[in-house]
């Protein structure tokens, strides 16, 4: 069983990453292989998640990897959305080093805090 969830984990990642780089559209190709990087692991570590509670129903489950990846989800998803905030309100006058300087600082300071607070909220047991 554990065979067969391997396989699906990598089916799973490498068609994953072949379909968003597929559908990049104007998009540079280095941030194309990063999207398709972390969107194949999270798509990767949920069907491992679920094969591993589907197929084998005997072995007592662990909540542990499905908190960790949410925690994961939740961690990327307000990075990526503050990043992209920042970006869209700051003066497009200035220079896009600047801009992305100042979109990093305040989007890890808020990947940080959800961080700190979905831990602290929903401990691991």
């Amino acid at each position: 069983m554990q065979l067969i969830s391997m396989l699906l984990f990598f089916a799973a990642t490498a068609g994953m990453w072949i379909w968003v780089v597929k559908s990049r559209g104007p998009l540079n190709i280095w941030l194309a292989n990063l999207g398709a990087a972390v969107a194949s692991f999270i798509v990767g570590a949920a069907i491992l998640i679920l094969c591993s509670r589907w197929l084998t129903p005997d072995i007592p489950f662990s909540r542990a990897p499905a908190f960790a990846l949410y925690t994961l989800m939740a961690y990327i998803g307000v990075l990526i959305g503050t990043w992209l905030f920042m970006i869209a309100r700051c003066n497009q006058e200035q220079s896009p080093f600047y801009r992305h300087l100042a979109a990093l600082a305040c989007s890890l300071v808020a990947a940080l805090i959800a961080l700190v607070v979905s831990v602290t909220i929903f401990p691991l047991k």
